[in-house]
């Protein structure tokens, strides 16, 4: 595997799953279709637990994925999605990604 790959966990409110779902589609499918970079945005869901979702997002390089992290399309993503998630994690995989300045970090603080 080549690139720049991290899961991401979230939970969301109960009462907010369907809104989530359907914006966290959209906003998967529209990384893959707009940002060259992106190589893979699966978006999982718990059987067990319908409100817990992983993410699997893999980019070329760095570079790729700063493009996404610094984007206008994660900025307004996240404006929406943010107040319905109740708790992020983010695992990168190996040592190649920084996340220390990685949009989301304070939310799994909560």
């Amino acid at each position: 595997m080549t690139g720049t790959v991290f899961f991401v966990e979230v939970v969301v409110d109960p009462g907010q799953r369907e809104r989530f779902d359907g914006m966290m589609a959209r906003h998967a499918a529209g990384t893959l279709a707009e940002e060259a970079g992106c190589l893979a945005f699966d978006v999982y869901v718990n059987r067990k637990d319908p409100n817990r979702y992983a993410l699997y997002e893999r980019y070329a390089d760095q570079a790729a994925l700063n493009l996404h992290r610094f984007s206008a399309r994660l900025a307004a993503h996240r404006e929406e999605t943010d107040p319905l998630i109740v708790e992020r994690r983010i695992w990168p995989l190996g040592d190649e990604i920084d996340v220390s300045n990685f949009p989301g970090q304070e939310a799994s603080r909560r």
